[in-house]
């Protein structure tokens, strides 16, 4: 008898801080069931509306038990702390999710998380004036106000069921009804449970964290080991200035070198023209985000890889057992909160220079021109065989701060059909990004030209793309957790000396030959290999796209997605 008493008394107290508490745990629902809505609704539209149905029976029941949980904390300083904790936590991860939904229409991944941790200072700052403003910040602030007011009331609502017999129902009526949603979850709807898609807020940022962590982890585990795990099984590489000049975030569609009507990339028009340049007209990034393009475009990784990415040897070891001294010279970040996989390869090249360490007091970029110098003064005292990463900063947003005002080019005013009908803001952004363009053909043909008395191969290829408010978005910018086209679709160019075309002519006809077939950068380190003639285990000759092997019906899967079957015409 005295059991079944404790026990009653815990149920009608579980029955009054339901009725009495179902503010908190509408709150706590809606915080937590909405990006799940979204995402199910987003991939499946209307076709799984069951599952969503089923899974909000279940979570709600669940966050009633979180906040009847809270209530039996014994002191009412401790309730009130977890209280603000949970709703707290909730609402941070809900703006973020809202914040990710609305610029990248996808909620918070690895891809994301690991951009924040890998920031600095400067950095963010550009992030939040791009993406947020003083808009974003006024709303933000607004929004922080009231769940400010909202807890510092203690607002609640009663349950109103009608006399006390109905509501000492119905409660265990609703929390039986969540049990058995949550049987039918996983017997009847597993699939859904096992690919993430049913997820809190917490749960997914918190695997993301985890992920974004181990990599960052891999990141310090590559660097320490040696390069003797890279074997050598064929040599004949004689090529004594190898360049491989890393862009960032350019969409080649937007070049006028690939058909765009504004003239932005005069000189390498010009180049094309006399033939000195061997354009791809259908290259893509393999991922939308430096970070994780790096990790595939400098490896052996590739979208059929089946191991870690950095379980695969990279090119700046297999260049140096090939001979090659490497630099890694960039206009980019020198230092990071949590590093960066760009540091990653720089460090294990022999000479690493910035332009710059990117300190929080700093308030701008420098231009990609102050390359120039470090790359003159390596040149200045070359070894037999050289391999030159330059590290653009391209046009990566903030847009203005990439070109100097004397290539303030193009204007609102010239912004071609169909986005000439877009606000003087947007449009004021993309001749921005267009001046971004035209400043970097000035950057990429300079470099070219510092070797043009040297045998010399020279290749130029951003990370990825951009998508500057394309086919009605209102998003620029680019992300790696839903790419579109426009950040896949990438310019590919070789430039080879005269001298390298003398002594090599039959490998510039090759590079010529192939500038019309499908290809995927993720693949480059086979195809540079191939170039120069160097073998290891990992080579593939079906991977390089001037070898007479290449596959060129390989399908270019982007983060599950067939790129020429879902999102080449889109």
């Amino acid at each position: 008898m005295r059991l079944k008493a404790v026990f009653l008394r815990l149920w009608a107290r579980m029955q009054q801080v339901v009725e009495s508490k179902i503010g908190s745990i509408l709150s706590l629902f809606c915080l937590n069931f909405f990006t799940i809505a979204w995402q199910n609704i987003h991939m499946y539209k209307d076709g799984q509306l069951a599952v969503l149905g089923v899974d909000a029976v279940f979570l709600l029941a669940m966050a009633a038990l979180v906040v009847v949980g809270i209530s039996w904390v014994p002191v009412k300083r401790g309730r009130q702390l977890l209280t603000g904790l949970v709703l707290g936590i909730s609402v941070v991860l809900a703006a973020l999710e809202c914040f990710s939904i609305y610029n990248y229409e996808t909620l918070v991944g690895a891809g994301i998380i690991t951009a924040l941790m890998q920031t600095n200072i400067h950095e963010a700052s550009e992030f939040l004036r791009m993406y947020v403003g003083w808009t974003g910040l006024f709303i933000m602030l607004v929004a922080i106000g009231l769940a400010a007011a909202v807890y510092r009331l203690d607002w609640e609502l009663r349950l109103s069921l009608g006399n006390r017999h109905w509501r000492s129902r119905i409660v265990p009526v609703f929390l039986l009804a969540g049990g058995i949603a949550g049987v039918c979850l996983w017997q009847y709807y597993h699939s859904f449970v096992v690919n993430d898609s049913l997820d809190i807020p917490a749960v997914r940022v918190g695997r993301a964290i985890d992920t974004s962590v181990r990599n960052i982890q891999a990141f310090e585990q590559l660097r320490q080991q040696a390069a003797a795990d890279v074997t050598i099984t064929a040599n004949d590489s004689d090529v004594p200035y190898v360049v491989f000049i890393l862009g960032e975030s350019t969409n080649r569609e937007r070049m006028h070198l690939y058909g765009y009507p504004l003239e932005n990339t005069p000189n390498l028009d010009e180049l094309a023209v006399k033939g000195d340049i061997a354009v791809y007209r259908d290259a893509i990034a393999p991922q939308g985000a430096t970070v994780a393009v790096l990790r595939e475009l400098m490896t052996f990784n590739d979208a059929e890889s089946d191991k870690e990415w950095y379980e695969y040897n990279n090119l700046i070891d297999v260049m140096k057992a090939a001979g090659y001294r490497t630099y890694w010279l960039s206009n980019q970040e020198s230092s990071g909160i949590w590093g960066n996989v760009g540091q990653l390869f720089a460090g294990r090249s022999d000479v690493r220079r910035y332009t710059q360490l990117r300190e929080s007091h700093e308030e701008s970029g420098r231009l990609d021109e102050e390359l120039f110098p470090l790359v003159d003064e390596a040149l200045q005292q070359p070894a037999a065989k050289n391999f030159y990463v330059l590290h653009l900063m391209g046009a990566h947003s903030l847009y203005y701060l990439r070109f100097p005002y004397i290539f303030t080019k193009f204007t609102k005013e010239d912004i071609p059909a169909p986005q000439n009908d877009l606000s003087e803001e947007k449009r004021t952004e993309i001749a921005q990004y267009e001046n971004a363009l035209f400043y970097n053909d000035f950057v990429v043909s300079s470099l070219i030209g510092k070797f043009q008395d040297k045998e010399a191969l020279v290749i130029y290829l951003p990370d990825h793309g951009e998508t500057i408010y394309d086919n009605g978005s209102s998003f620029a910018g680019h992300v790696e957790e839903n790419p579109n086209r426009q950040q896949l679709e990438v310019p590919l160019v070789f430039w080879a000396s005269p001298a390298y075309k003398q002594k090599h002519p039959e490998k510039w006809q090759a590079i010529c030959a192939a500038v019309n077939r499908p290809y995927m950068t993720d693949d480059m380190i086979h195809t540079l290999l191939d170039i120069l003639d160097i073998r290891t285990p990992e080579f593939n000759p079906a991977k390089s796209v001037i070898n007479p092997a290449f596959v060129s019906s390989r399908k270019r899967i982007v983060r599950g997605r067939d790129y020429d079957a879902e999102m080449k015409t889109k």
